[in-house]
């Protein structure tokens, strides 16, 4: 009974991984845009279309297939999902984004508001969970880096040393 216990243990842990590898790459297409404030009557692909003028990264309706709001835990704000048609022009938005010499700001959008808004792949609850996780133990550790890119979490600990990438819980015990 012990043994059968275990095996099926894993076998659900195994299962379990799957199904988050599976949602994380039904989103291989979303941006997560935080820090856009909530208006009336804003219209959304005009707020990405603008979003992408300040980050020299054209936009177009074709380009994307849906734009949406979620709630964000433990805040009235909702961040903006926007689904490209191809995980290659969300990649290339989100670079464009990052490689933004100035910060974006909602009077950038046309928008009034405080704060930065910033532009992320978007990560299951899971990962997010994880994410800041893996953020809280490479401070402690003295880590410099820690990052996604193309859904995936990665650390460093200075410039020169070996990225690791964590893919589970398990692989925290890679940051020492």
């Amino acid at each position: 009974m012990q043994s059968e216990s275990t095996q099926l243990k894993e076998t659900l842990t195994k299962f379990e991984d799957q199904l988050q590898d599976t949602e994380q790459w039904l989103r291989a297409n979303n941006v997560e845009i935080k820090g856009v404030p909530m208006r009336d009557k804003v219209n959304l692909f005009d707020v990405i279309t603008k979003l992408g003028q300040k980050i020299s990264y054209t936009v177009t309706k074709s380009s994307i297939n849906f734009i949406h709001r979620v709630p964000t835990f433990g805040s009235s704000d909702k961040n903006i999902i926007a689904s490209f048609t191809s995980k290659y022009a969300k990649e290339d938005f989100v670079a464009a984004a990052r490689a933004s010499k100035d910060p974006i700001l909602p009077s950038d959008l046309g928008l009034s508001g405080k704060g930065k808004i910033f532009v992320n792949d978007h990560l299951t609850s899971k990962n997010k969970a994880r994410l800041s996780k893996v953020k809280a133990l490479a401070k402690a550790k003295g880590y410099q880096f820690v990052w996604v890119k193309h859904m995936k979490i990665c650390v460093r600990r200075d410039p020169t040393s070996k990225v690791f990438v964590i893919n589970s819980d398990l692989d925290l015990q890679k940051i020492s």
